[in-house]
């Protein structure tokens, strides 16, 4: 086994000793013990699966939309200094929000149900990704886009084969990041504007910590935690065989 693969165990076990220490102490109400999880989440893992069915798609349909609006926001801001300056503000205060209290007017303008998780996805995800945009578009050695220039490349021919390719190690940073951000607000969203039909990991949660049910509720978390590392992986491998060794971020 190699270095990358039994560290990661070895934390994981380590996680599970604590735990399992720390419950011993405490009643269940407070901290169920790792193996009341598993017995838990076995006996309702089909409600489990279906609940990170259902958050996981709203993540990943928010980090698109996410991923569509950063990368038209880092297109425009490379093209015009002005529009950079008028409306990067704006996006960082996007940033600043508070999730949990925008939800409610996601609530009131989409209505109940899939709609509020991706919308609070797609806001908590986009920041990252815009900037990595803004950050990598730029990336691309001045005497690289000279040249282009010099043998009539228009600026689109520039931005298609030159910008976005040295991006890519910055937009993929972006999206690692982007990912476990969608996760946590398709959770709150759930969480807010989720009337269990269909049931997320939010909705799960909530029901769970209103009828004492411990097990339940840390099981889904643990789901949620899968999901995002899911996502995080997925964004890695892909980040690997796309841009390979030939930059650092894809050698480690």
């Amino acid at each position: 086994m190699t270095r990358g693969a039994w560290l990661p165990a070895l934390g994981a076990l380590s996680v599970i000793v604590l735990w399992s220490l720390l419950a011993s102490r405490l009643p269940p109400i407070l901290l169920p013990s790792p193996m009341e999880v598993a017995e838990v989440a076995w006996a309702q893992r089909e409600d489990l699966l279906t609940a990170t069915w259902q958050t996981g798609k709203c993540a990943l349909i928010a980090l698109t939309l996410a991923t569509a609006a950063g990368l038209a926001g880092g297109v425009l801001f490379l093209r015009s200094k002005w529009i950079e300056a008028a409306f990067y503000p704006y996006a960082l205060l996007v940033q600043t929000l508070p999730i949990v209290a925008v939800a409610p007017l996601f609530v009131v303008w989409l209505g109940y149900g899939s709609p509020v998780a991706i919308a609070s996805g797609a806001i908590a995800s986009f920041f990252p990704i815009l900037t990595a945009a803004n950050v990598g578009l730029r990336a691309a050695e001045p005497e690289q886009v000279e040249l282009l220039h010099l043998y009539g490349a228009t600026w689109t021919q520039t931005l298609l084969k030159l910008r976005f390719p040295a991006a890519l190690p910055y937009l993929f940073a972006g999206f690692r990041v982007a990912g476990g951000l969608a996760v946590i607000g398709a959770i709150i969203g759930e969480f807010i504007g989720s009337n269990g039909v269909p049931p997320g990991l939010g909705f799960l949660v909530l029901r769970a910590a209103r009828t004492a049910e411990m097990g339940l509720s840390v099981a889904a978390i643990l789901c949620a935690t899968g999901l995002s590392l899911a996502i995080f992986g997925s964004v890695r491998a892909l980040e690997r065989r796309v841009i390979g060794r030939w930059h650092a971020g894809g050698s480690t």
